[in-house]
């Protein structure tokens, strides 16, 4: 028979979630200290040009931030090619933003009947692909007005520079700054941007920190060496695809880098549903792929 529970343990069970949120709550307004919401933002010319070299591919998934998300890439990548790739998405929503974003930009869609998971549909809208670099880009990302010229210039100063990740909000690398992860879920695209501003401004030019692989969130990479490594590893279906392409790139003789100087906000974990990928299977995922990397390249 179960024990009962006492009085003190059902009212803590009670408040800890609404209490914690409020917390986090409380904790991003201080954090938040002097970025403005409601700000409009002018992207300098040079970010709206070197747009022009990306071919974004979004992987879609009824992803809940999609609509966010695409009014940023329709604002801030503005002469990119954009190859939206549906893997199969059952909520007619999601097929309504794909369509009306799709039209009103003249954007690339593919269709997938079935999803093919992250690294399927990735390939699949790749194929598609006609500028110099890939952008892989996540459907629960905010592109900022300071995303592609720190890629670019990186990727036109050092031809051994194969592949480049910006500053973040959430990431399992160094890429990530604490406050940014912190507020993440709470800040307004306003404040996003503002935050971005500061942040890249504060940073020298040609900041590079050579890493041993870039985040998935918003991965750009020579789009010859996409094709020449033949992509991701068909036996990494969600994660850990960006990784193992890190690592076979990294023997080839390539540098990988981060681009301090550029931000593209990440909300985390949201990119395909969570309805269909819940907690752990992402947890049981993520260590099959560690481990199957770990065979790999022993």
């Amino acid at each position: 028979m179960e024990k009962p529970r006492s009085l003190r343990s059902r009212l803590k069970e009670g408040i800890s979630a609404p209490m914690g949120e409020i917390y986090r709550k409380s904790r991003s307004v201080l954090l938040s200290l002097g970025l403005r919401r409601g700000v409009k933002f002018v992207q300098p010319k040079e970010e709206q040009d070197a747009s022009g070299d990306f071919s974004v591919v979004m992987p879609i998934f009824d992803s809940p931030p999609l609509a966010r998300c695409l009014a940023s890439v329709e604002r801030y990548a503005p002469k990119a090619e954009v190859i939206l790739v549906d893997d199969g998405s059952i909520l007619s929503e999601t097929k309504r933003i794909i369509k009306e974003y799709a039209t009103r930009n003249r954007w690339i869609t593919v269709q997938n009947e079935s999803s093919l998971g992250h690294s399927g549909a990735t390939e699949a809208g790749a194929l598609y692909a006609t500028r110099r670099y890939l952008c892989l880009l996540n459907a629960d990302t905010i592109v900022t007005p300071w995303s592609w010229r720190a890629a670019q210039e990186a990727f036109e100063a050092d031809a051994k520079i194969a592949v480049t990740g910006p500053t973040t909000s959430h990431a399992t690398t160094v890429q990530m700054v604490r406050r940014a992860e912190l507020c993440r879920h709470y800040w307004s695209d306003s404040q996003i941007f503002g935050f971005a501003q500061k942040y890249v401004q504060s940073q020298p030019s040609r900041c590079w920190v050579d890493l041993p692989d870039i985040a998935g969130f918003a991965l750009f990479i020579r789009r010859d060496v996409w094709e020449r490594c033949g992509g991701f590893d068909p036996n990494l279906r969600h994660y850990g695809n960006e990784v193992e392409l890190c690592k076979r790139i990294l023997k080839q003789g390539f540098r990988i880098v981060w681009t301090r100087n550029s931000y593209i906000h990440h909300l985390g974990s949201q990119s395909y549903s969570n309805s269909a990928y819940g907690a752990d299977f992402i947890v049981s995922s993520s260590q099959n792929a560690q481990n199957y990397i770990d065979r790999k390249h022993s």
